[in-house]
């Protein structure tokens, strides 16, 4: 927190920002010096106002810039000389409209190198801190902001605003918010590592429109999420600006699937909008994590307690099965129609006492581990405000998590105020209180998986560097090289020769002991089933010499006419689950692996999981437990189920090699078969692509 600052372009005009800006300032009660700069006035707010930079009494430890970009950096290259070196340029007008101001941020961004300034912007909403003894809002919000343990960072100002004018009338309290603006040079990672030690923060909300340093951002986040929780809502989820890949990994590789994985590896629980990332953020704040995910609903309406029993299953939650000996208590309380399984619907009747006798009953229950209560205004001598206060006492022994659904008018009977002072946090709909409910779970789930994981380190392989074969024109990496690497990080490929002769591959099909399939192997042929290039169920030999004849014949046009067709005979891997294992090089995240349910549809079902290279084992199951089709990996329909702990290995491995492995643009298996046999996946169609 500066112990002064200065203002350069505060003003007298009534709705400009420099006025803005000195108004909000002095309203949160700012205990710091504060230096206006305007070279047309002499007093502004009972301040005395400096006539430029170097009037100044003393050196500011914050400067703030409210200035029209043309004037910009010279006020920058002035406070530089001042021996100012923390600035806030609010000012736009500069890299985030393209063109000339590109440049003119480039020239900021020089200044700033050159005086070793930290600066915050340009194109910012700037920052407050609202922590005990401090009470600074260098912002132009019109709203006096809540104090509270939540800090957010916002890219966009203008959200940051209108999120302060929304959080008033909540019990949102905020310990710190900062708009990053164009983030010329202090950025997130800066950020968050300042909130890393900051004991007035205790969850952290952000909006991301763009991820800055991955890799740093990444270390610090996991760093954060051991102790505190960080949520997100990034912004583009669209598959617009695709481009087209000659790989499956390539064509299913949408920045936002990548953006999602990379986030889960950071450990941060990403959010679909802003309403959800506050409705989470002010549980996490209030609440203790769950042990579990078994929920325990209590209710005097059924209507209300189906809809959050039907939210909680599709959150991943469950319904807590109560003990019977919670059943009998419960019996001896509540009238005959009551239901005293879970949801626990105590019926209309309920007034303040029976909440109180309900939920004393249930807390006490080993299998529940938290607690939605859905009050609907009762129709007998009882208010909300009524039971808040009746079950205060339990409240302050309970330390597993109460969310309460108030589905009641906002009067001063609807017991808004008195959940707030017990840190209960109240939603009007079961739907956004299950959801808040299942970040308490996913929060508590992160720190389980951190706590278990280890760091994978990957080291490039300087002597065996993948090239690409005559296939130049797609870089396509021969598949005998394809095959000897993958064998090398223990990544099994079907049996196989690779040859061009007709007596090499008719010597295999006999030494083989089931039926063999044969593709064309040349690098320049890159999908086989789209051009009829692979031949199934072949058992004999007269079957093997016809199906040669008709792949020369098919492959001969695909070729430059001075290449043979290369022919791949493989042991024919039969039955099992078939997967797919993918990675790509990308431009901002470096080395991507994908995951999920492959064959020939694998672009069509889409049941893929994406993250960042190299992973570890835990992180390589979890991409596993992120496929939409369970079913399928645990056994259906007579087929084996995949060893999750097996595959996992495979997953990690895989991603080692494209780890180290920097030459490598785009690599599929697709598919692997899983065979239960050898408890392994056996990669069957292999291409690699290299630089």
């Amino acid at each position: 927190s500066p112990a002064s600052v200065c203002i350069v372009g505060a003003s007298r005009k009534e709705n400009s920002l420099g006025k803005a800006m000195l108004n909000i300032m002095q309203q949160m009660d700012y205990r710091g010096k504060i230096y206006p700069v305007n070279p047309n006035a002499d007093v502004i707010n009972d301040l005395q106002v400096y006539p430029s930079i170097n009037a100044l009494p003393e050196i500011p430890d914050l400067a703030i810039v409210l200035l029209p970009f043309q004037m910009v950096a010279d006020a920058l290259e002035q406070l530089g000389k001042f021996g100012i070196k923390n600035v806030v340029i609010i000012s736009a007008g500069f890299r985030e409209i393209g063109g000339e101001g590109i440049e003119r941020e480039k020239e900021l961004i020089k200044i700033k190198e050159k005086y070793h300034l930290n600066l915050l912007g340009p194109n910012c909403m700037g920052f407050f801190n609202t922590a005990p003894g401090t009470s600074f809002n260098g912002t132009f919000s019109p709203t006096v902001p809540n104090p509270g343990n939540i800090a957010f960072i916002s890219q966009s100002g203008a959200l940051g605003v209108g999120i302060m004018e929304l959080a008033v009338d909540t019990d949102l309290g905020f310990s710190l918010f900062v708009s990053t603006g164009n983030k010329s040079d202090i950025n997130d990672n800066d950020i968050l590592e300042y909130l890393y030690t900051d004991p007035n923060t205790h969850v952290i909300a952000m909006y991301l429109e763009s991820i800055d340093q991955p890799e740093i951002f990444r270390n610090i986040c996991r760093k954060i999420t051991a102790v505190k929780p960080i949520l997100a809502v990034k912004a583009g989820r669209t598959e617009s600006g695709l481009r087209a890949a000659s790989s499956h990994t390539g064509a299913l590789a949408n920045p936002e699937y990548i953006v999602d994985g990379f986030l889960k590896q950071c450990g941060i629980i990403r959010k679909n909008n802003m309403k959800e990332l506050f409705d989470s953020a002010r549980v996490l704040t209030y609440q203790d994590l769950p042990k579990s995910s078994h929920i325990a609903v209590v209710t005097n309406a059924g209507g209300p307690s189906t809809i959050a029993s039907d939210a909680i299953e599709k959150a991943g939650l469950e319904l807590a099965r109560l003990s019977k000996r919670t059943s009998r208590k419960l019996k001896k309380i509540l009238p005959v129609e009551a239901s005293v399984e879970n949801p626990v619907d105590m019926i209309a009747s309920a007034d303040h006492n029976t909440y109180h006798d309900a939920l004393e009953i249930i807390i006490e229950d080993d299998a529940v581990d938290a607690v939605l209560l859905i009050i609907v205004r009762p129709p007998v001598n009882t208010t909300p405000r009524k039971i808040a206060q009746t079950i205060e006492a339990l409240i302050y022994n309970c330390a597993k998590p109460i969310i309460a659904i108030v589905m009641s008018r906002n009067d001063n009977e609807s017991g808004l105020k008195d959940f707030k002072r017990l840190n209960i946090p109240v939603f009007k709909y079961p739907d956004d209180a299950v959801r808040a409910m299942a970040t308490l779970w996913e929060y508590q789930k992160i720190q389980q998986r951190f706590r278990r994981s280890e760091t994978i380190v990957s080291t490039r392989k300087m002597g065996q560097t993948l090239i690409s074969g005559r296939g130049a024109e797609n870089n396509q990496v021969p598949l005998k090289n394809l095959i000897e690497l993958l064998e090398s990080y223990d990544i099994k490929c079907a049996p196989n020769i690779i040859s061009a002769a007709e007596e090499n591959i008719c010597r295999f099909q006999k030494s083989a002991h089931d039926s063999i399939v044969l593709k064309i192997a040349n690098e320049q042929i890159i999908h086989k089933t789209e051009t009829g290039l692979l031949k199934l169920n072949i058992n004999t030999k007269d079957e093997l010499l016809s199906a040669m004849d008709e792949l020369k014949t098919k492959a001969n046009p695909f070729l430059p006419a001075d290449v043979k067709p290369l022919f791949l005979a493989q042991q024919q891997v039969k039955g099992g689950v078939e997967l797919v294992l993918g990675g790509k090089r990308d431009s901002q995240f470096g080395p991507v692996i994908m995951v999920g349910i492959g064959g020939i549809f694998v672009e069509v079902l889409k049941d893929v999981s994406f993250k960042i290279a190299p992973v570890n084992a835990y992180e390589a199951k979890e991409m596993l437990s992120e496929l939409r089709s369970q079913a399928l990996l645990n056994g259906f329909r007579g087929q084996p189920p995949v060893d999750r702990d097996a595959f996992g290995y495979t997953i990690q491995q895989f991603s080692l090699l494209l780890a180290e492995h920097p030459e490598i643009v785009e690599i599929d298996l697709n598919p692997l078969i899983w065979a239960e046999s050898q408890n392994k996946a056996i990669a069957v169609d292999i291409r690699a692509k290299v630089k």
